[in-house]
């Protein structure tokens, strides 16, 4: 039992322990910046809904495509480490029966991934879609399209 609970070396080539702490805190550190932006994202959309003005609500759509957008290329680029350095590090330092779950994880962590990108592309196709002038309905839509 102990050893499928234990973290063992499973390969010479293994992580030592302090590279495994500063892979540990970037991806920490990581995560929280992008669930802070997330966060901002949801508040600004959440906000749509008590605007009156539509050329308000037009420009606050284009400002939040925009912040979504520099998410996107964050989440992007912080995946590609992960799958490039992180995850291969974790899978040299587990024990293989806590390698095959955190391969099981990583899928998930793909789905949830490839999810959040039709979702994004979903808010962009719609915002450059827009046509002026646009109502209030439009831009509750749109809103909504980042609260579910």
């Amino acid at each position: 039992m102990s050893d499928r609970l234990s973290i063992q070396t499973n390969r010479a080539d293994n992580v030592n322990p302090s590279e495994f702490r500063m892979l540990a805190q970037r991806l920490k550190e990581e995560h929280v910046q992008m669930r802070e932006q997330l966060s901002d994202i949801r508040m600004l959309a959440a906000a749509l809904y008590i605007l009156d003005d539509c050329s308000i609500g037009m420009c606050r759509l284009i400002e939040l495509q925009d912040r979504i957008l520099s998410l996107v290329e964050e989440l992007e680029q912080h995946s590609e480490w992960e799958e490039q350095v992180l995850f291969p590090s974790l899978q040299s330092y587990l024990h293989p029966t806590m390698a095959i779950s955190v391969s099981r994880s990583m899928h998930v962590l793909e789905q949830d991934h490839d999810l959040a990108k039709s979702v994004v592309q979903s808010y962009v196709n719609g915002v450059n879609a827009m046509s002026v002038p646009i109502d209030m309905d439009f831009v509750h839509v749109m809103a909504s399209e980042l609260l579910t």
